[in-house]
């Protein structure tokens, strides 16, 4: 269950509550009694730990391959990868190019003959 914070404009306290996510929001304060509860946005405790998780949402590199050594900021990672698929689609594009031309050179000679 989700752990939601409020906060009481008439009197300033403020608190934490467990609420299902179909639960309506509070609005009376339990220490004034006003109607003037509002959820506070704090920030989130939830993180991932361990081996292969890191804070911009990138896995770390296969351990063995030719990255893992390397330090790149997650910019550079998009960068390096957005490179390796321009390079993928240029040899794909290269590919189809040259099967075309010999399937049309195929017809061409069958015609012929």
């Amino acid at each position: 269950m989700p752990l939601y914070e409020y906060r009481c404009d008439g009197c300033e306290h403020q608190f934490e509550i467990q609420q299902k996510l179909a639960d309506a929001p509070l609005k009376k304060c339990p220490e004034c009694g006003k109607q003037k509860l509002a959820k506070v946005i704090s920030a989130t405790l939830f993180q991932l730990k361990g081996g292969g998780w890191y804070k911009d949402l990138y896995s770390s590199p296969k351990s063995g391959s030719p990255e893992s050594g390397s330090k790149l900021s997650g910019d550079e990672k998009i960068e390096k990868a957005l490179k390796k698929s321009d390079a993928a689609e240029k040899t794909e594009s290269k590919t189809e190019t040259k099967t075309e031309s010999t399937t049309s050179d195929v017809k061409k000679k069958s015609k012929a003959a």
